[in-house]
């Protein structure tokens, strides 16, 4: 049929996937693309490979916990594992093995790879996971404040490295637009696991020839780049 398939990793108390319909967590969950877990890192009760090198993780709990607790939980985990940051929140879609990930062109089966005992008291994780970092304080145009990190864009492929340096005038096949081409960058950015502040930090350093429409547009830049990034966070997300 060519559909793609999700499921939420908790249950809900009414139609609509929002937070408010959230009932108590019994397992965490953290999107762990292209990583594994690291030594100090619990071990986690389920890996699904949603496709070849990417995982999902679940850690299953003695008991439930309220939503916000988890979100706060699943945020720490996702420290300790250094899975990607965005993939943490309630309401966030994974997919079900035994289904295909349509994602990508060969359609590869999501296969569940472990499957253990193992069941975690919610106090023993508050205590052995690392503190959740601060969040970042975000200006009214969108934007996080600085100063920003300058992250080691290794990461990304040889082309979105390339993008990111020459900007799309200096690719071999450049996007049809500067905007398709900032939002290649930004999506690539997102689904390899870097923060939002580290996203801004490639996209408006004026060395990098990416920057280039963001600085053309002056005071609406901010504007512009947040809703660029906005939409390829929440693209990256979905997708997982």
């Amino acid at each position: 049929m060519g559909l793609e398939t999700y499921f939420c990793a908790h249950l809900l108390l009414a139609k609509r996937r929002v937070k408010a319909n959230a009932a108590p967590v019994l397992a965490l969950w953290a999107d762990a693309d292209g990583v594994a877990p690291g030594f100090d890192a619990p071990e986690p009760t389920a890996i699904v490979e949603s496709s070849p090198g990417r995982a999902h993780l679940f850690w299953r709990l003695t008991r439930s916990v309220s939503p916000l607790r988890a979100e706060e939980l699943n945020r720490r985990l996702l420290l300790a594992v250094g899975a990607d940051r965005s993939g943490w929140d309630l309401g966030q879609l994974l997919r079900p093995p035994g289904t295909r990930n349509r994602k990508y062109g060969p359609a590869p089966f999501v296969r569940l790879l472990e499957l253990n005992d193992d069941r975690y008291h919610p106090r023993e994780l508050e205590l052995a996971l690392p503190p959740e970092e601060p969040p970042r304080p975000v200006s009214r145009s969108g934007r996080p404040t600085g100063p920003y990190p300058t992250p080691d864009v290794s990461r990304l492929s040889g082309r979105m490295r390339h993008l990111v340096s020459r900007g799309n005038r200096g690719l071999r096949r450049p996007y049809p637009s500067r905007s398709e081409a900032d939002f290649a960058v930004c999506l690539a950015m997102s689904t390899a696991g870097y923060t939002e502040a580290e996203v801004w930090a490639v996209m408006t350093d004026s060395t990098h020839g990416i920057s280039e429409k963001y600085l053309e547009k002056g005071r609406h830049g901010d504007a512009y780049l947040s809703l660029t990034v906005g939409k390829a966070r929440a693209l990256a997300r979905s997708a997982g």
